[in-house]
């Protein structure tokens, strides 16, 4: 079968399971149609740009049921050539990242990224930082945090 094709069933399989989570993640006390409000990393609480505090424990607790999505999109990462290696060791989480990682947009870069660290992130709270390494050359690329995709020039 075309790589290609493989790429792009994953890929879609993979936004849509991303669809369903953050549908799932919205905002305590929300709708389905409350708008995604940016936030700062306090901690264990996030303040919104709208002041509305939002306790990251709590929404780990609140999704804790998406698990075992969270790991199919992982495992269909390394199927399908996104990443070779997802992996979390002494509490630091780190993806290897692959060449179809990189004809994604930065947000469905992102929004995979986030999948992976939350994951993470349920399991163990002090798991707040994926680092991002190229598996073609072994360094590091960049990070993702809760506040979002940090990528190297």
């Amino acid at each position: 079968m075309n790589k290609n094709l493989i790429y792009a069933v994953l890929l879609a399989a993979a936004i849509g399971l991303i669809g369903v989570y953050v549908l799932d993640v919205r905002m305590p006390g929300g709708d389905d149609t409350q708008e995604h409000v940016q936030t700062e990393n306090l901690g264990s609480e996030q303040v919104s740009t709208e002041g509305d505090v939002i306790n990251v424990d709590e929404e780990i607790e609140r999704t804790k049921h998406l698990q075992a999505g969270r790991k199919e999109i992982m495992d269909g990462m390394i199927e399908g050539g996104i990443a070779s290696r997802i992996e979390n060791p002494a509490g630091s989480p780190f993806i290897y990242v692959m060449d179809p990682f990189y004809l994604l947009s930065v947000d469905e870069q992102s929004s995979l990224l986030n999948v992976i660290l939350y994951y993470y992130m349920t399991e163990d709270r002090n798991s707040d930082i994926l680092t991002i390494f190229s598996e073609e050359s072994g360094q590091e690329i960049g990070t993702y945090t809760p506040s979002g995709l940090l990528m190297g020039e």
